[in-house]
């Protein structure tokens, strides 16, 4: 909770830790994590977007039962890499 920079209040809700308490346990935080050796932040994965093209063959059946047809719609669905 104390490090977390909602509690130090917005527009709408009040503020429950003041800014200096807020500084004070972030300090004593990177102070106790440099001790502990766990001063290196890891990195985000980088997420790579493959272009993909979806498209639907037409539909042909039709079936009374809701499930069995969605199923034949989404076998319908296909996907290539552009």
């Amino acid at each position: 909770m104390m490090c977390n920079r909602i509690y130090l209040g917005d527009d709408f809700y009040p503020p429950i830790i003041d800014e200096d308490t807020f500084t004070q346990v972030r300090e004593e935080i990177a102070i106790l994590a440099a001790k502990l050796g766990r001063t290196e932040l890891k990195q985000k994965e980088k997420i790579t977007h493959i272009p993909t093209k979806f498209y639907m063959h037409e539909i042909i059946e039709n079936y009374s039962d809701p499930i069995m047809q969605a199923e034949y719609i989404y076998s319908l669905i296909r996907s290539e890499v552009l």
